[in-house]
């Protein structure tokens, strides 16, 4: 799965989206996540595997892709391979969208203005 896509707005307190993801039948296994300004890829529950840049912007247009072939999973920010991860599920797939980790239990105020955004220009999921 390939997503050109940017981050445009966090939720206040809890300034956390989710951007991108490979998820199975019960959790994500893999994530782009964003944190204030601290873009990472997880593995599972290590929501700080591996650091892709401290400095993201809001509004910074990138490509996010992630390959899952030959029981393992290749995480790609703008082209650049970032890490692999192990994987060898059979239920896994793929969610593009803005997944907030705020709610109105840990992100006040709990109102329509307090938000995540995620911009997709253009999603692409091949199969082979």
């Amino acid at each position: 799965m390939v997503i050109d896509e940017a981050i445009t707005h966090l939720p206040n307190d809890k300034p956390q989206v989710v951007a991108g993801q490979i998820h199975d039948a019960d959790d994500d296994v893999t994530v782009f996540r964003l944190e204030g300004t601290n873009l990472y890829v997880t593995d599972g529950n290590t929501t700080h595997h591996k650091l892709v840049t401290s400095n993201y912007q809001l509004g910074t247009q990138f490509e996010a892709k992630f390959v899952a072939s030959g029981g393992q999973i290749q995480a790609y920010y703008n082209g650049v391979l970032q890490t692999t991860i192990a994987n060898s599920s059979s239920s896994d797939y793929f969610k593009a969208g803005a997944y907030t980790q705020a709610n109105c239990g840990n992100s006040d105020p709990c109102s329509s203005s307090n938000y995540g955004e995620v911009i997709i220009y253009q999603v692409t999921v091949t199969h082979q």
